[in-house]
């Protein structure tokens, strides 16, 4: 018995002294230091990267030996092998990294391209020892413990609205004539020219007054002289031909001139200019002249009067229609109401107007009438808003080609390249897109453009411009640049992937309170709910 014990103490002794430097290697395994950033790893652009920092201590590594790490991607359905990096000793001739006895530390770079269910997973280093025809498995080193995938709630449909109808229920109209006087005169002409006018505008006041959905609001006699016999007795005579229009004015409303105001203006060196620039005359730019050097009525006359070649076309054609008094009369007109409209719709649909169609398209609650609306605009008065407002249907349901057709049709605009860049993001190119987006420079192409830099993982920058916009991925944008106060202040609990996003951010915020709250709404959907049990997000909160 004595002999056995002595035989098991000297093998033992003797597989002591025998073990190999891979051996030794094996058993110290735990001394290699690894830290991975991020710790938690994270989803960018549809990739999952981190670097790894490996630390070999001093004495561990042999010079003989070699070292393979194969960096494996563990999770739920399967795994993901990346690309191996090798490491060798001192006396090992090879063009791998070496690792001296002194020890030292060695970065790498791991890639993996993102799959569903790789939020719950786990990167671990599975290495081997190879000493000439010798290979040694060793346990795993496990790097990291899940992964973080929240940038994937990026919304990238792409933002876009729908045009105004442009429907206004009250609308104020101005409707002026004109009474003609002789020159140095302030009695009303008796002439075929005023007569019509006299009779045009008294049945256009007994229209008003029968009409119900018109209201007077206000009437006006402004009265004029033109710009010639001086400028203190063309103020006499306007004054004069202002009261004259007043008793025809009388004779028109049936003497109601309570509320009338009447202005008397002198000469009228406004009309005089508006009326030489839109004559033929041949050397009116030489009367403009005067008018740009002189600003002094008396001074303006007299130098036009020293155009003797010209003056008597002034007076035979500018002169005669600057001596007026105009009626001005504004109305307010009460259009249908949406409950008239919807109704009109059913019965009276050939009577309505294209605002009013288009009016009737956005009041109308079911979407296949709202189509219908917007396409009779489109047809029956080539309405530009309701080929556009067809195309944003269309992107509702998703049928891009259909929306393009119906861009075609209208000149580009800040909404329509919008629209284009929808369109273009959908169909994964975003250089198009981009492109559009910045065409457009609207409130919508902006939120695009954030949403393309979350894409492309430059969150900095895509929370600055989303910053205030009320998009769909501001919440989000905040989220990932750690503006976690901000996102909360932007949140809502309006739809399941509000409600998500607004859960991460009380989840990073450590608010237990607030995260169950808005995950029983985000849980509403069957898709978040699934997503919220297996998300590193609220990995405390379970």
């Amino acid at each position: 018995m004595k002999r056995n014990i002595l035989y098991i103490l000297f093998a033992g002794i003797l597989l002591s002294a025998c073990a190999t430097p891979q051996a030794q290697m094996k058993k110290e395994l735990g001394h290699i230091q690894v830290k991975c950033n991020p710790e938690v790893l994270e989803v960018l652009n549809n990739k999952i990267e981190a670097r790894v920092n490996i630390t070999f201590p001093e004495d561990y590594f042999d010079k003989q030996t070699m070292m393979v790490f194969t960096p494996v991607l563990v999770y739920e359905g399967g795994q993901r092998t990346g690309k191996a990096f090798i490491y060798q000793g001192e006396e090992i001739m090879a063009n791998y990294k070496v690792v001296p006895v002194r020890g030292i530390t060695h970065s790498e770079l791991l890639s993996f391209d993102y799959l569903a269910g790789m939020e719950q997973c786990r990167l671990e280093l599975r290495s081997t020892l190879i000493s000439g025809t010798k290979k040694i498995t060793l346990p795993a080193i496990k790097v990291a413990d899940g992964c973080n995938a929240t940038y994937r709630l990026v919304l990238n449909s792409g933002e876009y609205s729908f045009k105004d109808d442009g429907y206004q229920r009250v609308t104020t109209l101005t409707t002026e004539t004109s009474i003609m006087f002789d020159v140095n005169s302030s009695t009303v002409r008796n002439t075929t020219r005023n007569n019509s006018a006299v009779q045009m505008y008294k049945s256009y006041l007994s229209d008003l007054d029968e009409n119900s959905r018109y209201k007077v609001t206000g009437t006006q006699i402004v009265a004029y002289a033109s710009p010639e016999g001086g400028e203190e007795y063309n103020a006499k005579l306007s004054d004069k031909r202002a009261q004259a229009a007043v008793k025809t004015w009388k004779e028109l409303s049936g003497g109601d001139v309570d509320s009338l105001e009447v202005h008397s203006v002198g000469q009228d060196w406004e009309g005089f200019k508006e009326a030489l620039e839109n004559s033929d005359l041949e050397d009116k730019d030489l009367i403009l002249r005067v008018l740009s050097m002189y600003s002094d009525p008396a001074m303006r006359e007299s130098e036009i009067r020293n155009l003797s070649f010209i003056y008597e076309d002034l007076k035979r054609e500018v002169f005669p229609d600057l001596r007026r008094a105009t009626f001005i009369v504004e109305a307010e007109h009460t259009g249908f109401s949406d409950e008239e409209l919807l109704e009109l719709g059913d019965k009276q649909l050939g009577m309505l107007s294209e605002q009013e169609v288009l009016r009737l398209a956005s009041i109308s609650p079911d979407r296949e009438h709202k189509r219908f609306y917007y396409r009779l605009a489109a047809e029956r008065y080539l309405s530009e808003v309701g080929y556009y407002n067809l195309a944003a249907i269309a992107l509702d349901d998703n049928i891009n080609d259909v929306a393009s057709a119906y861009l075609d049709r209208i000149p580009d605009d800040p909404d329509v390249l919008n629209a284009r860049g929808v369109i273009e993001l959908r169909k994964g190119r975003t250089d198009q897109a981009r492109n559009y987006f910045l065409r457009a420079d609207n409130a919508d192409s902006r939120k695009n453009l954030g949403t393309l830099l979350i894409l492309e993982g430059k969150y900095a920058e895509a929370a600055e411009l989303l910053k205030g916009s009320g998009g769909a991925n501001e919440v989000l944008a905040c989220i990932l640049t750690g503006q976690i106060d901000e996102a909360i202040a932007a949140s809502s609990l309006e739809s399941p992937r509000d409600a998500y996003l607004a859960a991460v951010a009380y989840a990073r915020k450590g608010d237990a309170e607030n995260v169950k709250k808005a995950l029983s709404i985000a849980s509403e959907d069957e898709l978040y709910a699934q997503k919220a049990a297996k998300d590193v997000e609220f990995v405390d909160f379970r």
